[in-house]
């Protein structure tokens, strides 16, 4: 649904408020910095800065929450005839694009890293993005309501190898997240992937395709 002129105008001012906090937490530390500056930063009143965030740790963890709603609706538009595996994939594909698109990546890595409060933030966000990606899985596979541990997988592995990739992705200093994911993705698949298994279904593969032209063969006639 195309957004509305007030809604656009209202994620312009969400946006500034935003660019003006990180950069100050960047420069002064998350503790050290007060609604007020952060306000004051971007122009706005404190009482105006209220309207589009409730607190400093609803400011900072705005990324995560829009990451939330960004892999939310990859789930929700993903084809039915979509295996589980795939449509984490196309989640975490997603997710790096998104986190890719953003200015403040790495500021908001380090921020987190020497506050606990505001890695504290991320955190808890994480947990109701986890939350509501599980209910999108849910409803895309159409999962009995009483078997909540598939989604809810499901959704914690979407984020466990995105949150690794975008960690391998800072602490390398790589230019390439989607570079990272690929690898991560890679290594999630060799993990599960039972090799004994994956030997049987090549040897079965190989003694099917041998299989017609065993079957065409003339044998011997016997004389009598």
């Amino acid at each position: 649904m195309p957004k509305t002129l007030q809604s656009r105008k209202r994620q312009v001012v969400r946006d500034a408020i935003y660019d003006a906090a990180i950069e100050l937490f960047a420069k002064r530390g998350f503790d050290e910095t007060t609604v007020e500056e952060v306000a004051e930063a971007a122009g706005i009143s404190r009482r105006s800065f209220f309207r589009y965030f409730e607190s400093k740790d609803d400011l900072l963890a705005l990324n995560t929450v829009n990451i939330g709603e960004a892999l939310c609706e990859t789930v929700k538009s993903c084809p039915v005839r979509m295996s589980p595996f795939e449509m984490v994939r196309e989640t975490i594909r997603t997710g790096v694009k998104f986190t890719e698109s953003q200015k403040h990546t790495h500021q908001v890595i380090e921020i987190a890293q020497r506050s606990p409060s505001a890695s504290q933030a991320h955190l808890s966000r994480l947990m109701d993005v986890h939350n509501h990606l599980a209910v999108a899985f849910a409803a895309q596979l159409k999962t009995p309501a009483r078997d909540y541990l598939t989604p809810y997988l499901l959704a914690g592995i979407s984020q466990l190898v995105m949150n690794g990739a975008t960690g391998s992705w800072y602490l390398s200093k790589s230019k390439d997240l989607s570079a990272e994911a690929n690898k991560a993705i890679l290594a999630l698949t060799h993990l599960f992937c039972d090799e004994s298994t994956a030997s049987t279904e090549r040897v079965d593969a190989v003694a099917k395709k041998a299989a017609p032209a065993a079957t065409v063969a003339k044998r011997p006639v016997k004389k009598k």
